[in-house]
């Protein structure tokens, strides 16, 4: 660990994207055997969209940094 804690494991499964991995969760089959790792392992799921090829990561800090300054600047 570089920063923060963390709990030892984890599993990473891809798919081709956000709706096909809400799919493939309320699926009857995953369903099924859901209670096999909620019974014995806890833990959360997180189903996150991922970048693609073309994702510039400076650009979106830029971004987030200039929303965060309006934000800061906003009246209350």
């Amino acid at each position: 660990m570089v920063e923060g804690t963390w709990p030892g494991s984890m599993v990473l499964i891809e798919f081709p994207d956000l709706t096909e991995a809400r799919a493939w969760y309320a699926s009857p089959a995953y369903q099924e055997i859901l209670r096999l790792r909620t019974d014995h392992i806890e833990g959360d799921v997180l189903l996150i969209e991922g970048v693609g090829p073309q994702y510039n990561p400076r650009e979106r800090a830029a971004k987030l940094r200039a929303e965060a300054g309006q934000a800061s600047r906003r009246p209350c």
